[in-house]
């Protein structure tokens, strides 16, 4: 008789651990608590999850359901009702969030299987990705309550805060919006998905076991898109959008420029040198697309690979997604859990499209009727079109181009919609330093991707969202929230119309880019040079602007162009962060009241901060006098127009605008879609503002090392 040895790995590959699923009585019990769920028998088998998840995919597990105009109306008043959080003692309010942040930590377990139950996510995501984030959120913002109240005694909001927040977001992100306008004294509104629904509910128990009364979070349980109701309803003061705006679905015109917060989980791309830790990569890639059911505001969806290394590469990914096991929530040994019937449909089209066009279709699997993750291999790809940003969202696949040079690598990286994040993966220090000033993306990852933390800002650009998100950013746009007119401005103090505007801002934007790149000295100097002629020609221009207006201007100059250039670094576990303010791009200003102080900042702040700017200003007297800055500038740095309905419409239409400052209710953009209209910015006179208002923070996350950690004594 022959006798078969085999090796280890043999033996290990061919293991059979058996069946191993999580245990869900907590949270079944808890959803069965709740007259707004229906949920499936208690079953010891697999049976109870594929009844549930059948739920899921019908959307039926929250039945509680408030599209209604009027309704939506009655919750908003009643949210304004008599109580309000912000008559709770600041210390109050702050041990009050810290306590929520611990009984988060203590009931990791129940949101965990309350997440595996609602949406079918895996419980070692939520454990390791969700809920220490979200804890975070509520610990860092909970100390932000007592400062703020200390320096601002009769700081109160005027209205309510309101948050959408659809099924398509990872749990954490309801603390990017919950903990710092619990912090800054908002009573809440918050209209969730019927998935993401339960979660949140679990969630606002905890909130009142700790002492935030009933009426100050109120939710409503909706898969609507409708906004009309939050954007026309006086009670609202901010509204907060974890949305794509691009989608239809979400529509509605802004009528009193509400502010708007916005922030959308679009894919984001890898760039993979040929030095890279190619292992690391792969590994990194797999858990970044797919982990968390492809949610993670972070996901990957482009992998962009030097050419001498690709092949390497893609068999080194091919090999990490054939040893990846996928199934339902439910199973501990899963590493991908299931998507549903719809996003499979929509796979299943696109890799039908795919092969129709001849472009290489990888699956480690090919039973079409479950899911597999997908490689979608070749620039063929992106010539053809194949997956859209919003199918590829849904469908969970992963495109792997080719590159040869830095720039092509970088530009393929930055022509996408989003402006969230990207990772770069080399140990050539050259390349991380160029790639990462070259990358348009609020987070750049060196040879890591998805890290973030509470104290870490966010800001998106492109259709990435708006605002600031995390951070101390994060809280001072709840209480920075400008009072706008209900009045739109006069559009005929000027009536030239001049035609010339849209053939020059092209030019405009290449010459931003130029420059950003001169250093803050050098735009001092050109500023300060500027301040000594209107000292020594105080007397001729004080014949058509005036005197204090001069002097705003020489004093502003002298404060700005001595400030620090707003960058730090942060340890956060084992990587260095360090954050810089990068420039917006091309900025247009109102200058309706022409001796504002708050525009006289906006002015120096987006220039100083390598912005160019385009001043349309209602009046002719001050005019020789930003004339004569735009010749110490280069051209088209800093350009004026007159204020008019023409010269509005075709610089808020111009793909290369990239905000717009106004005054109250701006004509234009009041109309517009609120997917078009979140350009539009007001801004306070308050420097810090300002700056924040013209600018987006980049981190740039580097592994430090654990070398520190090393006694060296002891060898």
């Amino acid at each position: 008789m022959e006798n078969k040895s085999l090796s280890i790995r043999q033996i290990f590959d061919n293991m059979d651990y058996g069946e191993n699923f999580e245990k869900l009585n907590e949270g079944l019990e808890w959803l069965r608590s709740k007259n707004s769920f229906s949920v499936c028998k208690e079953s010891s088998d697999n049976s109870e999850i594929v009844e549930i998840k059948s739920q899921i995919d019908n959307q039926t597990l929250c039945t509680e359901y408030i599209p209604e105009t009027d309704a939506i109306k009655d919750v908003l008043s009643n949210a304004n009702g008599k109580i309000k959080w912000i008559d709770t003692d600041a210390y109050q309010r702050a041990k009050t969030l810290y306590k929520l942040a611990e009984e988060i930590e203590k009931n990791a377990s129940l949101l965990c299987q309350i997440e595996i139950v609602c949406r079918g996510i895996l419980s070692k995501d939520t454990k390791s990705k969700a809920v220490p984030l979200l804890a975070q959120y509520f610990y860092y913002y909970s100390g932000f309550a007592v400062k703020f109240s200390h320096e601002n005694p009769n700081w109160k909001p005027k209205g309510i805060a309101v948050g959408i927040i659809p099924n398509e977001n990872i749990l954490s992100n309801v603390g990017l919006m919950l903990a710092p306008a619990l912090a800054s004294g908002y009573n809440i509104v918050l209209q969730l998905g019927t998935t993401i629904f339960p979660a949140v509910a679990f969630l606002t128990e905890l909130a009142k076991k700790v002492g935030i009364p009933e009426e100050v979070i109120t939710l409503i349980p909706s898969d609507s898109g409708d906004l009309v109701p939050y954007l026309s309803n006086e009670n609202v003061a901010i509204l907060t959008l974890f949305t794509d705006l691009n989608n239809e679905k979400y529509d509605g015109v802004n009528n009193f420029n509400k502010k708007i917060l916005n922030l959308a989980s679009n894919k984001t791309p890898v760039i993979i040198f040929d030095n890279a830790d190619l292992d690391s990569a792969s590994s990194s890639i797999t858990d970044s697309a797919y982990s968390y059911k492809g949610l993670l505001p972070w996901s990957v969806d482009t992998v962009l690979v030097q050419e001498n290394v690709f092949n390497v590469f893609l068999n080194k990914l091919k090999t990490k997604l054939k040893s990846t096991k996928v199934g339902l929530a439910n199973n501990k040994l899963v590493d991908i859990s299931t998507i549903n019937e719809t996003s499979l449909n929509k796979l299943k089209t696109l890799i039908k499209l795919a092969k129709i066009q001849g472009i290489e279709v990888f699956q480690p699997d090919d039973n079409s009727n479950l899911f597999t993750p997908t490689l979608f291999i070749g620039n063929r790809v992106m010539t053809n079109r194949v997956v859209s940003a919003e199918e590829d969202q849904d469908a969970n696949t992963i495109t792997v181009l080719a590159f040869r040079t830095i720039d092509e690598a970088v530009n393929l990286a930055n022509n996408s919609r989003q402006g969230l994040a990207a990772s770069v993966w080399t140990e050539n220090l050259g390349i991380v330093n160029e790639v990462t000033k070259k990358l348009r993306v609020n987070n750049v990852w060196i040879n890591s991707h998805g890290l973030t933390s509470a104290e870490i800002p966010i800001s998106p650009i492109k259709d990435s969202g708006v605002g600031y998100f995390g951070g101390k950013e994060g809280f001072y746009e709840y209480v920075q929230v400008a009072k706008h007119s209900e009045q739109p401005s006069s559009l005929n103090k000027i009536q030239k119309i001049d035609n010339s505007c849209a053939s020059f801002i092209s030019f405009t934007k290449k010459s931003q880019e130029n420059w950003r790149r001169l250093s803050r000295l050098n735009k001092a100097k050109i500023f300060q040079k500027f301040a000594d002629y209107i000292v020594s020609n105080k007397k001729d221009l004080s014949c058509s602007v005036t005197e204090a207006f001069l002097d705003e201007w020489i004093a502003e100059i002298y404060q700005y162009t001595t400030e620090s250039n707003k960058s730090c670094s942060t340890i956060h576990l084992d990587f260095n962060v360090v954050s810089t303010h990068e420039p917006l791009g091309v900025v247009a200003i109102e200058n309706e009241i022409e001796y504002e102080l708050k525009n006289i900042r906006l002015i120096l702040a987006a220039l100083l901060a390598g912005n160019a700017v385009i001043l349309i200003t209602s009046s002719t007297d001050s005019l020789p006098f930003y004339n004569e800055l735009s010749t110490r500038l280069p051209p088209a740095v800093f350009t004026v127009l007159c204020y008019n309905f023409n010269n509005i419409q075709v610089i808020s239409a111009h793909k290369e605008l990239n905000a717009y400052f106004g005054e109250g209710v701006n004509p234009l953009y009041s109309h517009l879609p609120i997917r078009e209209s979140k350009l539009f910015k007001t801004a306070s006179s308050d420097w810090n503002d300002v700056y924040r208002k013209v600018t987006f923070v980049k981190n740039v996350w580097s592994n430090i090392g654990k070398s520190s950690t090393c006694n060296l004594s002891t060898y």
